[in-house]
């Protein structure tokens, strides 16, 4: 039988995830994994009865998610954003597509980033670094075999998680939908897009706006993306990446452009440090 429970790993998310619980349909399992929040976060999952696990510090994405994904008794897991939400039917959707997609691995909701066009992506970094996102227009308008999955709003056979250990933790932000879905194809699994299963994303509302996070989420992001070439043996030129994050690091600083300039001191720091 076909069962959907749903994994939500906050961190200071207090201001979305009301929303983001309240367009869960009635009746589903959820649980609420808390990397350590110093808002009300925890607070406002009680009002809404989920389980909640509260970690008494930041464990990072994917493994606060593996801990989420081990309480839930469902058939699959649905690992949604605090910063997204779910649109009429979607969830029906998904279901839709289990029943029709049994041996899948894995199906893929049509995340729509608020206030872009482009939300689209259909292979993982790991298949083609230079892959981007298309144009909504251009998304599949059926039923459609992809090789990636946006962990904003990720569906995957929980017996298949597990099996495969689920996100790799050394993964502590970005990159882990990129890595799980490549793994999940590696298992000749399928991963199915429902472009009738919408999601709408905030994207990276869902620790807030402080300009302090231009800096973590940029150095997170520098640090995973070499973890995950080193982990597949794909090209990365440490010197070019040092040399372009340094010179629009000085670009930003001189123009003013401080947003950009914290962002690229996080680049810059994170490459200084490495992978050891």
């Amino acid at each position: 039988m076909v069962s959907i429970g749903f994994v939500v790993v906050t961190f200071n998310s207090a201001a979305v995830l009301r929303d983001c619980l309240a367009s869960i349909p009635p009746g589903q399992e959820i649980v609420i994994v808390d990397n350590a929040s110093r808002d009300t976060s925890v607070e406002v999952a009680k009002s809404f009865g989920a389980h909640i696990i509260a970690n008494s510090k930041n464990l990072g994405f994917g493994a606060a998610c593996n801990q989420g994904a081990k309480l839930l008794s469902t058939s699959h897991i649905f690992f949604l954003n605090p910063d997204a939400v779910l649109e009429k039917d979607a969830l029906h959707e998904l279901e839709k597509a289990i029943e029709k997609y049994p041996d899948a691995g894995g199906f893929a909701p049509a995340v729509k980033i608020l206030g872009q066009s482009r939300s689209f992506r259909n292979k993982s970094y790991i298949q083609d670094q230079g892959s981007r996102y298309f144009e909504d227009s251009q998304a599949p308008s059926g039923y459609t075999e992809v090789d990636f999955i946006d962990g904003a709003g990720l569906v995957c056979n929980r017996d298949l998680f597990l099996a495969l250990d689920g996100f790799d933790e050394n993964l502590f932000l970005y990159y882990e939908d990129d890595d799980l879905s490549f793994r999940i194809r590696s298992h000749n699994k399928k991963l199915i897009y429902v472009p009738w299963s919408v999601v709408t994303h905030k994207k990276k509302a869902s620790s807030g706006g402080e300009f302090r996070l231009n800096y973590i989420r940029s150095w997170h992001e520098t640090r995973s993306r070499m973890i995950l070439t080193k982990k597949y043996g794909l090209p990365f030129d440490l010197r070019r990446e040092r040399k372009r994050a340094i010179v629009r690091l000085l670009r930003s600083a001189v123009t003013l452009r401080f947003s950009k300039a914290v962002r690229y001191l996080g680049v810059t720091q994170a490459l200084n440090v490495g992978t050891s």
